[in-house]
């Protein structure tokens, strides 16, 4: 078992993730504490290959500027799968997911960029709305198209946001900037805001934080009123795919998010 504490002097950059003034720690810090634990466990294949991550409540951090919050992920190996599961101080559930020692097929995904991207309509994607991420999160620089069908940006990561060193086995400001594009083009699919849910299947092909700006490539796969699902690449300056996000849900949010900053 992992215990993590987070507070303002371990995980500074999390008071730009914040709902009504209180830090809340999103899915790409999930992913990085899973991935953590998956490369710890001696079966892990290479590529990490996380499935069925499931946000079950949010991780809000009313302790963040007095102490810190904490939380633990729990691992267990059950017939050659490793479970994962995040629970609070109190060991209520918040997020879960499992690994699989079985390394994937050898033939990759293409990932095509749609052809009816059309050029984003806002200035800024930063609208305290659909996106209300203060500046440590504030991944995505440049939205090259959107339309139904997908999304195609720029994102930085946790180096260019000035984020701790680490050891990182991930780069979740990175990810986080490709889920924050996925709920744009949510929003252009189905009007309204939405917030991850669950993700099919995470695989991190390359470890660690990401170079300079990488492309992020957003893929639908359906959409109704209430929910939109795709799936999401972050791919390098050569076309290789770093992380790639496989069935990502994002559920319309009941009100707007609002950061307290």
């Amino acid at each position: 078992m992992r215990h993590i504490v987070l507070g303002v002097s371990t995980h500074p950059f999390l008071r730009d993730h914040a709902i009504a003034g209180t830090p809340v720690v999103p899915m790409a810090i999930v992913l990085e504490w899973f991935t953590a634990a998956a490369t710890a466990w001696p079966q892990c294949p290479n590529p990490v290959v996380l499935r069925g991550i499931t946000s079950l409540r949010k991780i809000a951090l009313p302790g963040f500027h007095a102490g810190g919050d904490q939380c633990s992920v729990r691992s267990e190996v059950v017939d050659e799968t490793l479970s994962l599961l995040l629970v609070s101080a109190k060991g209520v559930p918040h997020h879960r997911a499992s690994a699989a020692r079985f390394p994937l097929p050898a033939q990759r995904r293409a990932w095509s960029v749609p052809r009816d991207l059309r050029p984003a309509v806002r200035s800024s994607p930063y609208d305290g709305r659909v996106l209300f991420h203060g500046p440590s999160f504030r991944s995505i620089r440049r939205i090259s198209g959107i339309s139904p069908s997908g999304a195609l940006g720029l994102v930085v990561g946790l180096r260019e946001l000035s984020w701790p060193d680490g050891p990182w086995h991930l780069d979740p400001a990175a990810v986080d900037g490709a889920l924050q594009l996925a709920t744009l083009w949510a929003e252009h699919a189905i009007g309204a805001a939405t917030q991850p849910q669950s993700i099919r299947e995470c695989v991190v092909r390359v470890r660690g934080p990401v170079e300079g700006p990488v492309r992020c490539l957003v893929l639908r796969r359906r959409a109704s009123a209430l929910d939109a699902e795709c799936d999401i690449a972050i791919i390098n300056a050569h076309g290789e795919p770093l992380v790639e996000l496989t069935g990502v849900q994002l559920v319309a949010r009941p009100e707007p998010r609002r950061s307290g900053q």
